[in-house]
């Protein structure tokens, strides 16, 4: 049976921060891992991305047997370093050489140091060993997108799974998890489900329901319809649900769970699952998943709740469904079109040279990342600017939410400050965010026209101000 999650709310009357916040609490066990930062998000997005792309290199005759026996070499080698300089990082702080912190944060650095040289690794596997032509190329293999895909990604997959298992070997050293083979096994497959598994496990299945819409031998036009259809049925019904079973979840207090409906049905959302994100009380994390009602959800990570007072604490919430009201994942999602049709188009250009899809997709690429940085800069500004203004109103049926925009501004000034708080990288600009402090003079902008008399224009609807913020989106690339 599944446990609540805890309702502490600490310091929710006073808004103090709780003692080991303010004391600036650097456990160990609080550097790594760091899994849900921008940076390792754009790591997985582009591990994913090259590696599956690297199936549009010019071919060259390799032979899968030395390919794979070539990848696995190295794969290997990086396999074994990683987990010596685990031990080697421990060996220095039992030997009293470095600090148990300074060594963490080291050896922290030499995990992402591995994990961005892979990529590289990744690229030297499929395309300069041949792995990649000679994956499409077999004959047990052309048949099946799917079994493709997942060698494609198996050195990615590799190396990323390689420095969590040295991570949490580091860990077991120095005594803040239980040693073990199962635990070992069970540490690593808990960072996938909740990290990388989200984005993997549904391109598997998607290509897995291509491969069966395939083996059905109908009509091009019949296959591309059904295809479709099952896209547009997966995205918005069982995508919500299966980013639930990846996570770790659990049931909200029913305290807890009561507020929060009462937060998100004042601001207009209504039918909405809410569960708590059990991260082991380690990330400060929120986010709504789908856009169907009945079927999204409201994930709440456990340190959140334990943590931050009601009042900063609800302006996170209000964040978060802003974003849902405001449509931001599906503006994301369209303002990269131009970028994939610009890539289609070179390719098409190109066409007859052995590197034009390489060359389409490398410009698809490098667009995507640029429109997705300022898409998602604009809206985080507009998610903070809507979410203060949308606890004005719902001051007035649920208890602990900011009244004034004043307050809301304040109280999400100072979530954003306590949730950075143990790592200030966090508050760097990072590729889906802006800085907190971008954030903050933002906020405040707005109040300093408010008390300068300068007024604001009347409030647009939802979707006009969404059409606005793409088009000024598009506007910016």
């Amino acid at each position: 049976m599944a446990l609540d999650c805890q309702w502490t709310s600490r310091g929710a009357e006073s808004g103090s921060l709780p003692a080991a916040a303010s004391a600036g609490d650097h456990r160990p066990d609080y550097v790594i891992p760091r899994d849900l930062d921008d940076l390792m998000q754009l790591y997985f997005f582009l591990l994913v991305v090259l590696s599956l792309s690297s199936a549009s290199v010019p071919s060259m005759e390799t032979p899968m047997e030395k390919a794979a026996l070539a990848t696995m070499c190295m794969l290997g080698s990086l396999i074994l370093i990683s987990h010596i300089a685990a031990r080697a990082c421990w060996k220095q702080i039992e030997t009293q050489q470095i600090e148990p912190l300074l060594g963490a944060e080291l050896f922290e650095r030499q995990m992402n140091a591995f994990r961005w040289l892979g990529l590289g690794i990744v690229l030297l596997c499929l395309t300069g060993f041949g792995l990649a032509t000679a994956t499409v190329q077999s004959p047990m293999l052309k048949q099946s997108l799917c079994f493709q895909a997942v060698v494609l990604l198996m050195p990615g997959l590799t190396i990323t799974l390689s420095t969590w298992s040295a991570e949490h070997y580091y860990r077991s050293l120095t005594g803040l998890v239980e040693q073990g083979l199962r635990q070992h096994l069970a540490g690593v497959w808990l960072r996938f489900r909740g990290t990388m598994g989200w984005l993997v496990v549904p391109i598997l299945l998607l290509l897995a329901m291509s491969d069966l819409i395939a083996g059905l031998e109908l009509h091009e036009t019949h296959t591309a319809i059904i295809t479709m259809l099952g896209v547009l049925i997966f995205v918005p019904f069982a995508l919500p649900w299966l980013i639930r079973f990846l996570f770790k979840t659990a049931p909200v207090h029913e305290s807890a769970e009561k507020w929060f409906e009462s937060i998100i049905s004042a601001a207009g959302i209504r039918r909405t699952s809410i569960l708590c994100w059990r991260t082991d009380n380690r990330a400060f994390n929120a986010m709504i998943v789908g856009f169907i009602p009945s079927f999204r959800t409201l994930l709440i990570s456990d340190r959140l709740m334990n943590e931050l007072p009601r009042p900063q604490l609800a302006m996170v919430v209000l964040h978060e469904v802003a974003h849902l009201k405001r449509f931001h994942v599906p503006l994301r999602m369209l303002s990269i079109v131009p970028a994939w049709l610009l890539g289609g188009l070179i390719t098409r250009m190109a066409e007859g040279h052995s590197w034009a899809i390489a060359a389409g997709s490398g410009v698809s690429i490098a667009m995507t990342l640029v429109i997705l940085r300022l898409a998602a800069t604009r809206t985080e500004f507009d998610a903070d600017l809507q979410a203060c203004n949308m606890a004005v109103r719902v001051s007035q049926f649920v208890k602990d939410v900011p009244s004034t925009y004043d307050e809301a501004s304040r109280a999400m000034e100072e979530a954003l400050r306590r949730i950075t708080l143990e790592s200030h990288s966090a508050r760097k600009a990072s590729w889906l965010h802006p800085s907190v402090s971008q954030r903050i003079a933002a906020l405040k902008h707005r109040t300093n026209r408010e008390e300068s008399g300068i007024c604001e224009p009347e409030p647009r609807s939802d979707t006009a101000q969404a059409t606005a913020t793409l088009s000024n989106v598009i506007h910016s690339t």
